[in-house]
């Protein structure tokens, strides 16, 4: 199925979407790592509305995040958050509507993302995933990200880029 895709910054009208996406993909992606009472205060923790508002605020004001959604015909089906500073990135999060998965739409994030990043001089992106989030994993490994190491119950991956 050919679908229309489109990447560009998120505004605040894309607040309640977000978070919709965020829920339904971490229910799709950690059902069998954690419970559903966990996935929902999770979600209404770190993606609350206030907290999503000043992150689309500081990338539109190009303020050391990168938060960047994809849309078909208007409405967003995934987004990525990077924080950025000096020289490095943090992802913070890449997540898609689930029936979008395996279709090239994260690594079309991705790619937008690393050209902002390549603009800004940043010569490495860390991240942070789950050491059972296999599909995670795989993803990122696809795409140039190394584990260096294990962080608790996360492996901590990073790509190095040479301009």
């Amino acid at each position: 199925m050919k679908m229309p895709k489109t990447i560009k910054k998120l505004t605040a009208e894309d607040v309640e979407s977000i978070i919709e996406i965020a829920r339904d993909s971490w229910k799709w992606t950690y059902k069998d790592i954690y419970n559903k009472e966990f996935i929902e205060n999770w979600i209404s923790e770190k993606y609350s509305r206030e907290k999503l508002l000043n992150d689309i605020i500081r990338s539109q004001k190009d303020d050391g995040i990168i938060f960047l959604g994809s849309f078909v015909k208007s409405i967003p089906i995934g987004f990525i958050e990077l924080k950025i500073g000096d020289y490095r990135a943090e992802l913070l999060r890449l997540y898609l509507k689930p029936e979008y998965t395996h279709r090239g739409i994260g690594e079309l994030l991705l790619l937008e993302a690393e050209k902002i990043m390549k603009k800004k001089g940043i010569v490495e992106c860390i991240l942070y995933v789950h050491k059972k989030n296999s599909i995670g994993i795989s993803f990122y490994k696809k795409n140039g990200f190394e584990v260096k190491h294990i962080d608790g119950d996360d492996l901590v991956m990073e790509k190095e880029y040479k301009y």
